[in-house]
């Protein structure tokens, strides 16, 4: 391949990509409320009854344990949308707590780490995530 194209193509690729974020703006997801994360869990899941739910200081992702089933479930805003994945032993590798965050390292390529702020319900979630990790 000739390099005189190669750039060009990249150029018109990044004219496209610039033009886009300029006409259209650049939106991210965020979490306002538990009920947002209640709602999306329904949706994916309809057997979904929130038992628990928590909110990142953030908005950009929240925990929620289901009354049907006792899975946990981790919510992420992820570009103008949300994913869900839940949490189960295979998935969850460790769970740390530093002061009111707790960081959560998956055996996910596409989330590796997760860090939420969860201000007083930190322990007790912490205290969810172990059981989950270790069913």
């Amino acid at each position: 391949m000739n390099l005189p194209y190669l750039l060009a193509s990249l150029g018109g690729v990044a004219l496209v990509v610039a033009l886009s974020a300029l006409l259209f703006g650049v939106r991210r997801a965020r979490i306002a409320s538990a009920a947002d994360v209640e709602v999306y869990l329904t949706k994916i899941l309809p057997v979904f009854r929130g038992q628990t739910i928590a909110l990142g200081a953030d908005g950009r992702a929240g925990l929620a344990r289901n009354e049907f089933d006792a899975g946990v479930y981790l919510v992420v805003a992820h570009g103008d949308g949300l994913v869900a994945r839940k949490l189960t032993p295979a998935l969850l590798r460790t769970v740390e707590r530093r002061g009111d965050v707790l960081s959560l390292r998956l055996a996910d390529f596409t989330l590796p780490r997760i860090a939420l702020a969860l201000g007083d319900q930190t322990v007790r979630w912490q205290g969810i995530l172990s059981q989950a990790a270790a069913r």
